[in-house]
């Protein structure tokens, strides 16, 4: 159910959509989180889409813990595996440009990341 949901908020925010896209993303968000608990990579791609969506609707603030949670959770799975995660690095540059977005200089987002690695347990 929550990809389905996932998915058809996508298709909403795709045609400018957002405001109903929004409660589908964070009902998906609910669901997976409480399927699969809270550090999973299935939640990470749910808090990457919401964060995106909060991102496009000039809410970057609000974007910003989600953003990070996602990251601090697909570093985990790296930690955990020994593999990056496949959009692992996709996350990151998505997150660092958010933190750019919001008028942090390079050291600040880097120092954003290098905090999410820590947290992780990478670092």
């Amino acid at each position: 159910v929550a990809r389905d949901l996932n998915n058809l908020a996508l298709l909403l925010q795709d045609t400018d959509r957002r405001g109903e896209a929004e409660p589908l993303m964070r009902r998906a968000l609910a669901i997976d989180e409480a399927t699969y608990g809270d550090a999973h990579p299935t939640v990470a791609r749910d808090l990457n889409n919401l964060g995106m969506l909060l991102l496009e609707t000039g809410r970057a603030e609000e974007a910003e813990p989600l953003m990070r949670r996602m990251v601090v959770i697909s570093l985990r799975f790296q930690r955990d595996t020994g593999h990056k995660h496949p959009n692992g690095d996709a996350r990151i540059g998505r997150y660092a440009q958010l933190l750019a977005a919001m008028g942090r200089d390079a050291a600040s987002v880097d120092a954003a990341l290098s905090a999410a690695r820590r947290e992780a347990g990478l670092g």
